[in-house]
């Protein structure tokens, strides 16, 4: 009995020290930096994101009142937020405990006490990912088209080129173009008239304000592009030609050159 006890003790000691350790970790999703006069959040897209109103006021013996806001709005006036954020007075938090795309922008916390009112600002920038095709194939002279799949708060993109200057595509060229692609400039490539020197990997750089100024690395997808000689669908064709010519060749020696008499045998057997 007295060992049972022990190892419920370790037990229930080893499931709160792993809560604690995931609460840890969720609250670390949001980072806080200041640059300047700006507070930047960086938070991941369905992970937490906790604000910290942070601020020192005086020992007061009257009420205290925090408010949030967001883009100018009251939290309990924004439809996207409702049922989705809880308000920790005591500890002056706010936290989202899944995260949308949506949930970027500026946030302020206002104190209201009966000595003064205090309010801090925090701009929340959801981190930048992007996808490439691993693969895409074509034939030289054909365009080559590649779509970068962004997701993130206000992203910009470049792109580098699999050439030996690694060439850095920010803007459209006579050849090498830039579109807007799901609302995002630049994230879609297209090169007219590719050539076999063009293939390789390319590169899809994309930043926002958490690589700019929070230090965060920016996003990269990688993709490998394969152009084949514009002559390779002959080469089937080609190949079967050379086939039925030798078996031609075959075929006319052997009846020019024949002996009769073996014929005659054949025949009487």
């Amino acid at each position: 009995m007295f060992q049972l006890n022990v190892f419920l003790i370790i037990l229930v000691a080893f499931t709160v020290q792993r809560v604690e350790a995931q609460s840890t970790a969720a609250t670390a999703a949001a980072v806080a930096v200041v640059d300047n006069a700006t507070t930047i959040i960086v938070f991941n897209i369905n992970r937490p994101l906790v604000l910290s109103c942070n601020l020192t006021l005086p020992e007061i013996n009257g009420t205290q009142e925090i408010r949030w806001y967001k883009n100018g709005t009251s939290v309990e006036d924004v439809e996207g937020l409702q049922g989705r954020y809880q308000v920790f007075p005591e500890e002056q938090l706010f936290v989202i405990d899944r995260t949308h795309l949506e949930d970027h922008g500026e946030y302020a916390c206002e104190v209201n006490t009966t000595a003064q009112v205090s309010e801090a600002t925090f701009t929340a920038v959801a981190m930048v990912a992007a996808r490439l095709p691993k693969n895409t194939q074509l034939i030289e002279g054909e365009n080559l088209w590649l779509v970068c799949r962004v997701f993130g708060s206000n992203p910009t993109v470049s792109w580098i080129l699999p050439d030996a200057q690694s060439t850095v595509i920010t803007n459209s060229t006579e050849r090498v173009q830039l579109f807007e692609y799901d609302g995002v400039p630049n994230s879609a490539l297209e090169i007219l008239n590719v050539r076999l020197d063009e293939r390789g990997n390319y590169t899809c750089v994309v930043n926002n304000l958490a690589t700019e100024l929070a230090g965060y690395p920016p996003a990269m997808a990688y993709g490998m592009v394969r152009v084949r000689s514009h002559l390779a669908p002959l080469w089937p064709v080609c190949g079967m030609a050379v086939e039925f010519f030798v078996l031609f060749v075959i075929l006319y020696l052997y009846e020019k050159y024949r002996d009769p008499e073996d014929v005659s045998w054949f025949l009487c057997v």
